[in-house]
């Protein structure tokens, strides 16, 4: 997916930055900030961020695309 922007592109990786925290300490508090939040992608589509974390749990086991494979930065 490609995001809007510096913004999005920023949220986004906090929020990856997030995710691997709680998944490594199980921290829930790390994952607070993007609740209810989305980023949106370069057609303007809005993609809500995961921060439940039975949901992120499994989807920590689904798949092994590295971050800049699945997200990229559109100018």
């Amino acid at each position: 997916m490609r995001l809007r922007g510096f913004d999005q592109a920023s949220l986004n990786s906090s929020y990856v930055n997030a995710v691997t925290k709680y998944l490594d300490t199980n921290e829930l508090d790390v994952l607070a900030r993007f609740m209810g939040l989305s980023v949106i992608d370069a057609r303007g589509v809005s993609h809500p961020l995961e921060t439940h974390p039975n949901t992120l749990r499994r989807l920590a086991h689904v798949g092994d695309e590295l971050f800049h494979e699945i997200y990229r930065l559109v100018l």
